[in-house]
């Protein structure tokens, strides 16, 4: 696929493209162009001369523009889910989640939209009238993650495009293919150069965007070093920046907690966050506090469930786990669970790579 520039498809200025794989066979499923500064500049000028006329735009008609963009994605939800699952590899039932939570964010700006504009302030003197009025900013640059593609593309590009603001997306060169069919099949109704995609790598293209002075500013979800560099890039310049990055997340079991929803749930809502796109996830538990009156029974518990789900390719409806992303996260996770055992930790299921999936990045 190629790049979305000022209302149309194409190669821009890259001479080289990159290959999108499959992490669940590792087969090539596509390719898309390596966008370059040109690419990019090229970009925030189409957003930037489309600003005016959007921002311009009543309310109530940008209003009915997104809800429309959200009827297109829940006309195509199966393809945009089937997609996903090749492209990012979590199973097509979590894949299904992110479409519907994709669509309704657009419904839901839809009608914030259409009424948070300013509001009244008590005068200082009955002659006076004081009130505020919100105003777009102008380019935007969203710059997303590989986990959940579409979702958080929404969360940045519904609410900015509801404020009148104009978009250039900068999706990961892990699955920018989900992110070129949203755009394809949801926003062709809108005016040229209002939402814009490039695709690339962060260096070449993603920075481009962090530091044109036309882009004043830039919604990032990603990790805790590219957004501190991020931000590095934008304080000089004054600009907002919205860096949503990776969490340190506990989860806690006290002994009521345990007594009231009893142990099996428990149990499954440990796996479950900790686990759900192969824990490839910012809010995943990434460690688990139990009370020692629980400890034993919990432990057993957790490694026969976790012991009795299914890795495989997301379109299998038996499997409970995708892949990872690519291989080397695999080895990053790897070396996390080496470090574990060499400080004392005991591994009671699982710790390697499966015997029985010769292909993917189980």
């Amino acid at each position: 696929m190629q790049m979305f520039i000022n209302g149309r498809f194409s190669g821009g200025q890259a001479k080289e493209t990159i290959q999108i794989i499959n992490p669940a066979t590792e087969e090539i499923l596509d390719e898309v162009p390596r966008g370059t500064a040109a690419d990019a500049n090229a970009a925030v000028a189409a957003a930037r001369d489309a600003f005016p006329g959007w921002k311009r735009t009543p309310a109530w008609e940008r209003a009915g523009i997104l809800h429309e963009a959200a009827e297109k994605i829940k006309a195509q939800e199966e393809a945009l889910a089937r997609l996903l699952t090749e492209e990012e590899g979590k199973p097509y039932v979590e894949n299904e989640e992110e479409i519907f939570w994709t669509y309704d964010t657009f419904h839901y700006y839809a009608e914030l939209g259409r009424h948070e504009r300013g509001r009244f302030l008590p005068p200082g003197d009955p002659d006076q009238i004081n009130f505020v009025i919100k105003e777009p900013y102008g380019v935007a640059a969203c710059i997303t993650p590989w986990n959940y593609p579409l979702l958080l593309l929404a969360w940045k590009l519904a609410p900015a495009l509801a404020a009148g603001n104009t978009v250039v997306i900068k999706p990961s060169e892990y699955t920018p293919l989900s992110t070129l069919r949203l755009v394809e099949i949801a926003f062709d109704h809108l005016p040229p150069g209002v939402v814009n995609v490039i695709t690339g790598y962060g260096p070449e293209a993603g920075e481009p965007l962090v530091r044109h002075p036309d882009v004043p500013l830039i919604a990032f979800t990603g990790s805790v070093e590219t957004g501190q560099r991020i931000a590095s890039l934008a304080a000089p310049m004054m600009k907002k920046v919205h860096l949503e990055l990776g969490g340190k997340d506990p989860f806690v079991l006290a002994p009521d907690i345990v007594e009231t929803v009893g142990m099996d749930t428990a149990v499954s809502a440990v796996a479950y966050a900790g686990l759900i796109n192969a824990g490839q996830v910012c809010t995943s538990s990434e460690r688990i506090y139990v009370h020692e009156s629980h400890f034993g029974q919990f432990s057993e518990e957790l490694a026969d469930f976790v012991g009795n789900l299914r890795l495989g390719n997301g379109l299998d409806p038996q499997a409970d786990i995708g892949p990872m992303i690519r291989n080397q996260f695999r080895k990053k996770v790897e070396g996390q669970l080496a470090e574990a055992i060499e400080a004392g930790a005991r591994v009671l299921v699982g710790g390697k790579r499966p015997s029985d999936l010769h292909q993917g990045f189980f």
